[in-house]
């Protein structure tokens, strides 16, 4: 069990820099006043996360390190989740919508095609 928590924790804190290093380095890109940052961590998670599994050679240590560390702390629900609401309270409910639904949209078929990637 130690084992395992150490794992996940040395990539959840590998994957929360990372998160941290790419949202400074998008934070001032929007389109159409919609933060691009988390739709570009989101995205890039997705695509990873389809693509690891959808490979057979990770072991199930670097699949936790991965997917229950890495990737878990490096995507980011709660942040997209507080940028919608932005948007709505700031009156922007067309921008909500498209934000919204373009994220869940985009990070499916970008799991999905991760997904192919990795089991080609």
């Amino acid at each position: 069990m130690i084992k395992f928590l150490l794992i996940i924790g040395a990539g959840g804190f590998i994957g929360a820099i990372f998160r941290f290093f790419l949202s400074n380095l998008f934070s001032k890109w929007t389109i159409l006043s919609i933060p691009i940052a988390t739709f570009i961590i989101n995205v890039l998670g997705s695509l990873t996360l389809g693509f690891i599994n959808g490979a057979n050679f990770f072991s199930e240590d670097q699949m936790n390190f991965l997917s229950v560390g890495f990737l878990a702390s490096f995507t980011t629900f709660s942040t997209f989740n507080y940028e919608l609401l932005q948007l709505k309270n700031g009156g922007k409910c067309s921008r909500f919508f498209l934000y919204g639904a373009s994220m869940y949209v985009v990070c499916i078929f970008a799991a999905f095609w991760g997904y192919l990637l990795g089991s080609s």
